[in-house]
């Protein structure tokens, strides 16, 4: 196998690896009460794309994973799935990309509700939610972006090339905690407590993208 990316996952359960292959193929690392190592076995792959995946990326707890092709798509998979059973990872998201032909990289926001591509010199951001390119940051760099990735908390993106770092502010993180938070005000049931701090989370989301636009 040749392979462009190999990755351990956040729970540190899994190792996925991608290349030439129109897919991911990922390993459940096992280990004894003790803690010694036990075995590697098969888990799932990522599959449905035509050409070789580029990239892929986790979210914070390993329950989605995005991959990002060759054939000019990226697709969102649910993984929290019984694998030891035979069940497949679940496609939730697709699209598609502008890609020259050259490598492109991905990251998944902790939360899972943003995608993060890069190619070339630019940036573009994607709800996750719905599936629609939210913000294009062309010509970051004179060359290639050759790393993308958000902070711990989500508040940031981090891109990398030209032997610099840029950091932008996740405005599409915000817009989707907003819909978020909207969609479980209206949700019955909802205590006031709840609703109070959902309205201020709204309201503190809201001017925070008011004072950076």
């Amino acid at each position: 196998m040749n392979n462009l990316t190999a990755k351990v996952s956040p729970c540190g359960t899994f190792v996925g690896a991608s290349g030439f292959a129109p897919d991911v193929k990922v390993w459940q690392v096992a280990f004894a009460k003790s803690g010694e190592f036990k075995s590697i076995n098969r888990a799932f792959e990522l599959t449905g794309h035509s050409s070789g995946v580029y990239d892929f990326a986790f979210n914070a707890d390993s329950s989605l994973m995005a991959t990002v092709s060759k054939d000019g798509t990226w697709r969102l998979f649910n993984v929290k799935i019984e694998y030891n059973q035979g069940e497949e990872p679940h496609l939730i998201k697709t699209g598609k990309y502008k890609t020259d032909g050259k490598r492109a990289c991905v990251a998944l926001s902790p939360d899972g509700n943003v995608i993060a591509l890069a190619r070339s010199s630019s940036l573009t951001l994607v709800n996750a939610l719905s599936g629609e390119v939210d913000k294009e940051i062309p010509n970051i760099y004179s060359g290639p972006v050759t790393k993308v990735l958000f902070d711990a908390a989500g508040d940031y993106v981090l891109t990398a090339g030209d032997r610099h770092v840029r950091v932008f502010h996740n405005v599409t993180g915000h817009k989707t905690n907003i819909l978020v938070w909207k969609k479980k005000l209206s949700e019955p049931g909802v205590s006031s407590a709840t609703r109070d701090r959902l309205t201020k989370n709204i309201a503190e989301a809201e001017a925070f993208l008011k004072s950076i636009n």
